[in-house]
């Protein structure tokens, strides 16, 4: 069992906002071994602490925060740490994971995990420190963005070792696609975990601490780090994503069949090529910079000028090179102007929007427009047209306040089919009600079903399945997924027993602590992981068992969905994936043949096809018989 002096705090801080009340408690050594921390920790302290069927805006749906295990330490992207509750969006999981100053202050302040309960009766934040929390009313602080909210806190409580957690409006109105913005850049809780703290009156978390971690073996750990970072440099991704920016893959993504373009109605974009990263780095972007303990610095700050919508006055913004931003605001809403991508991404960070479901919800609406299921009457009098940056930029502004269309659109694309009905629900690009990223499943299969088993919805990050995108060996292939042709886009073979696999290993990782950038390969393994948690935590434990515990975590995660409503028939996609072909592009005349992928995932999973509950075998070897309901 792991030793909770090393690489543990082996306490979390509990608040109840209704009560004002402030306490800590022991981990049980039992949770930490079975869960690590980061995701598995925070998922296990839901089951325990999340009433059945509670409401997720009631004041007793918990909001939980982990770290993890190597947070603090010299391992290399282990800065991060995770954030779950009912998902005011799905009614199911809501959860994220982030990498930021806040995991280390909280961390650092003698806390590896941190459950808000109850709610408040007026605005408050928290500051936790080494020597506890304090609760301090803020009414001054409500309806600031996030941007001027961090700094707001910060002129307040100082800048070393200080990480912020807050949200902006759309938090405030609890807007189910509300996220949790971290350090002004970075955010987390797909799923409306940004309305869960408008819904507590809580504005914001500041979490400052610098208490070093204790280690097992920390002459081991300086060797292991150096050949881990040593191997990371030799991965094709690392030039990528450390001196280019993902934004290099938009043009691939196209390429390859594998970009969502104007809402799914295309296969090919005209004018992708003013997206390359020569563009966006040349012309906008000022500099790169890394999260703490990270050799890949993905982050990027950078400048616009005249965007569309902005007056012309300039604007400045920060965050990861993502791709899935490039493309989501590009391709997917019609759009080439970089400038008009860069003023949403900026501007759904201020407003705490979760920037995927942004970007899906707007393509949904402008196909709603342009097809006739929504008039101007509908839209404010909005113009919601392919390209029109301007338009956009507004009715992002509407969703956030939950004003006029906003108040419709920012409930996510599946009420607001049900509302618009006219066949838009074919169309709608969810799972489970939580919106998809802007990769085409029709021309990537194998994402195509991870995003129908996601266990928060349409997440590309649970499995991040990247067979048929990296260079794998064929012995890895087949440890992977039991053939060589799951590499093959066109080819249904070993894609279910990859997507399980994945969602282990990433499952592991999130509680580990370690960047997906950086974990995405072969580097995300367990082995590769192993031998740093055991120089952190004095763990000595195999590859076998390691996959065992991710495993483990997804199971669980699946027993609580069960018992909060999920269905079998949830696992599945949006009618437009599976009947409608695409007209042109690499990808033309495909739909995603996904039962039989399912049903190859549901047998690797030791999962009932009828019931989708995991089989007493399954719960069996992964000690979990005490949650079968």
């Amino acid at each position: 069992m792991i030793r909770t002096g090393t690489g543990y705090r082996g306490v979390m801080l509990i608040v109840d906002l209704s009560r004002r009340q402030i306490s800590t408690r022991a981990l049980d050594p039992q949770v930490i071994d079975d869960y690590l921390g980061g995701r598995g920790l925070a998922m296990r302290l839901l089951c325990d602490m999340a009433p059945a069927g509670v409401e997720p805006l009631a004041p007793d749906n918990p909001l939980i925060f982990a770290t993890g295990p190597c947070a603090g330490t010299l391992v290399p992207a282990s800065s991060r740490s995770s954030v779950a509750a009912k998902s005011p969006l799905t009614g199911l999981l809501g959860s994220g994971n982030v990498g930021s100053l806040f995991t280390l202050g909280l961390k650092g302040a003698g806390f590896d995990a941190l459950v808000v309960s109850g709610a408040s009766s007026v605005p408050v934040y928290l500051v936790i420190e080494a020597n506890g929390a304090q609760m301090i009313d803020c009414p001054e602080l409500w309806g600031q963005d996030t941007i001027m909210t961090t700094r707001k806190l910060r002129q307040r409580h100082g800048y070393d070792r200080t990480g912020i957690a807050c949200i902006g409006p759309a938090g405030e109105n609890c807007v189910p696609l509300a996220s949790i913005i971290f350090d002004a850049s970075r955010s987390a809780g797909r799923g409306g975990l940004g309305a869960v703290m408008g819904a507590k009156k809580l504005k914001a978390i500041v979490a400052r601490g610098d208490e070093p971690v204790l280690l097992d073996d920390p002459s081991g750990l300086m060797r292991q780090c150096a050949e881990y970072t040593a191997a990371l440099k030799q991965e094709s991704y690392y030039e990528r994503y450390s001196i280019q920016g993902t934004g290099v893959i938009a043009q691939p993504m196209h390429d390859t069949g594998r970009a969502l373009i104007n809402n799914g109605r295309g296969g090919l974009f005209p004018g992708i090529e003013a997206l390359s990263p020569h563009v966006i780095n040349t012309q906008y972007r000022l500099k790169q910079y890394a999260c703490p303990a990270c050799p890949m610095p993905c982050g990027q700050l950078y400048a616009v000028s005249g965007a569309p919508g902005q007056d012309n006055q300039g604007i400045w913004g920060r965050g990861s090179g993502n791709a899935s931003i490039i493309m989501g605001f590009g391709p997917r809403c019609g759009q080439v102007d970089l400038r008009f991508i860069a003023g949403a991404y900026a501007l759904s960070n201020s407003l705490g929007i979760d920037l995927i479901s942004a970007n899906a919800v707007t393509a949904f609406a402008i196909e709603c427009f342009e097809t006739g299921k929504l008039g101007p009457r509908d839209v404010d009098g909005l113009e919601l047209r392919s390209g029109n940056g301007a338009a956009v930029l507004r009715l992002l502004d509407l969703i956030a306040r939950a004003q006029g269309v906003g108040r419709l659109l920012g409930r996510g694309v599946r009420r607001a089919a049900v509302a618009i009905g006219q066949g838009s629900e074919r169309f709608a690009p969810h799972v489970k009600g939580l919106e998809m990223m802007e990769t085409e499943p029709r021309g990537h299969w194998s994402w195509g079903l991870m995003f129908a088993v996601s266990s928060r919805g349409a997440c590309h990050t649970r499995a991040y399945d990247v067979t048929e995108m990296m260079d794998l060996t064929d012995e890895e292939l087949v440890r992977v997924a039991g053939t060589i042709r799951v590499r093959d886009s066109s080819s249904t073979e070993g894609k279910g027993q990859s997507v399980a696999f994945f969602e282990n290993i990433r499952a592991l990782a999130d509680s580990v602590e370690i960047c997906r950038f950086v974990s995405r390969g072969r580097l995300g393994f367990a082995e590769a992981l192993a031998p740093l948690l055991r120089c952190v935590t004095g763990r000595d434990t195999d590859a076998v068992e390691l996959e065992a515990l991710g495993e483990r975590i997804i199971n669980l995660e699946r027993l609580y969905n069960l018992r909060e409503g999920l269905r079998p028939t949830d696992d599945t996609l949006p009618e437009r994936y599976l009947v409608e072909s695409l007209p042109d592009g690499p990808a033309a005349g495909r739909v995603v043949p996904l039962s039989t992928m399912l049903a190859d995932y549901y047998r690797a999973r030791g999962w009932d096809a009828v019931s989708g509950a995991p089989s007493d075998r399954t719960l069996h070897r992964l000690r979990l018989t005490h949650w079968s309901g």
